[in-house]
């Protein structure tokens, strides 16, 4: 029965922005590689799955705040290496190409986990400072009597937000993103005027990892631990950046939202709450075939 109370309807808001952020943090780094680089890369679910295994496996053995600092930086080194060694022999190659090497390296990685880790699930410990539950009703005076809400959902959004703004002041406010928006535009043109772009693209495919990374470390605790974690998230990732137009960060974010939100005010139908995110992708596509925000002529 769908509960139109206002406290009901702020919760649901409340936990399709967190559902939201999962989205949006996997799907920045999936689009961010897709737009600069034009590669579809299905491996990007399986870097999400290294990232939350590293996490929880430092976070145990060394302390959050170890976990917090090395994981991305593992996972853009790791973002490098695949580039160099595999991703660049794709770039020329049909998106096809690419979906089927990148799916099966995910594969790869997956079974390689499993076979470490274990088929079950792993418990993420949150560190003390993000236990516990946030006073809704002291900060929403509307809300109506005893209203909480877990912390670490809340700092998950907050940091979203924080890769978010960050992402498009790179891109936006720096020299390098101007030639990285530039090399997406007309890489040859740069390659005559001196200017290495596939180093900059190699840099941008550790971005795109690196994010990955920092959705693992403070996504892991919320999606949990287990190898089946990366295919459940990179579908739904995959329509996000496809609902927002192919390459568009800001689309991205968008489209991330708007799945999180139908998913959480879907909830109460399990059935309903599969099937949203594909209904979606139809309609939008129906309306709009580049997406919400995609440009025109990008990967037509």
């Amino acid at each position: 029965m769908f509960d139109l109370s206002i406290n009901a309807l702020f919760m649901q808001l409340l936990t399709g922005l967190q559902m939201g952020s999962i989205y949006v943090l996997i799907a920045l780094g999936l689009t961010l590689i897709f737009g600069t680089l034009g590669v579809v890369n299905f491996a990007h679910g399986a870097l999400y799955l290294v990232a939350i295994y590293l996490a929880v496996s430092i976070n145990d053995a060394m302390g959050f705040g170890y976990a917090l600092v090395l994981v991305p930086t593992i996972l853009f080194a790791l973002g490098l290496a695949m580039e160099r060694g595999l991703i660049q022999y794709f770039y020329n190659r049909p998106h096809t190409d690419q979906i089927l090497v990148t799916f099966g390296l995910a594969i790869v990685i997956q079974e390689v986990l499993k076979a470490v880790f274990g088929a079950n699930n792993i418990p993420f410990a949150i560190p003390q400072w993000g236990n516990g539950i946030i006073m809704m009703h002291e900060w929403f005076p509307f809300l109506e009597g005893f209203v909480v809400y877990p912390k670490w959902r809340m700092i998950l959004v907050v940091v979203s937000i924080v890769t978010v703004a960050a992402v498009f002041a790179l891109l936006h406010l720096t020299s390098f993103g101007l030639v990285i928006r530039a090399g997406m535009r007309d890489p040859e043109m740069l390659k005559f005027l001196g200017v290495n772009i596939n180093r900059r693209f190699m840099i941008v495919f550790g971005l795109g990892s690196l994010i990955a990374g920092i959705a693992g470390v403070f996504g892991g605790p919320v999606t949990q631990v287990s190898p089946e974690v990366g295919m459940h998230l990179l579908v739904p990732s995959f329509l996000v950046v496809v609902i927002g137009g192919m390459g568009s960060l800001g689309g991205a974010v968008l489209a991330g939202l708007l799945i999180g939100m139908a998913q959480s005010f879907t909830a109460h139908d399990i059935n309903l709450s599969t099937i949203i995110v594909y209904l979606i992708t139809v309609v939008v596509l129906l309306v709009r075939p580049r997406g919400l925000l995609g440009a025109k002529g990008v990967f037509e």
